[in-house]
């Protein structure tokens, strides 16, 4: 008896919602919020990548790094808010 191999787009896009296993790049994600959330600001600070959940950010001045730790819990809860499950824990800053 031959096996049918073939699948319809509907119950290929149903198991896709019910396992849920695919999750977008949440980098790619961060990249994208990272100049949309913080404007202006965000070209006194480079995002340097992350490492069990804290963002380490390279300031490019003393002033960057104090408007930084004052903005720090804001940053952090405006950037969770992209994803599904917040991930973000907080923001270490890298010395220059």
């Amino acid at each position: 008896m031959a096996r049918n191999f073939w699948s319809s787009g509907a119950t290929l896009a149903k198991s896709w919602r019910v396992r849920n296993t695919l999750q977008p790049d949440r980098m790619a994600i961060l990249n994208a919020v990272w100049e949309k959330e913080l404007g202006a600001l965000a070209h006194y600070w480079t995002l340097d990548g992350v490492r069990a959940g804290y963002l380490y950010v390279q300031p490019r001045s003393s002033a960057a790094i104090q408007e930084l730790q004052l903005r720090e819990a804001g940053i952090t809860r405006g950037l969770n808010k992209y994803f599904k499950t917040p991930w973000i824990k907080g923001i270490k800053i890298k010395k220059f």
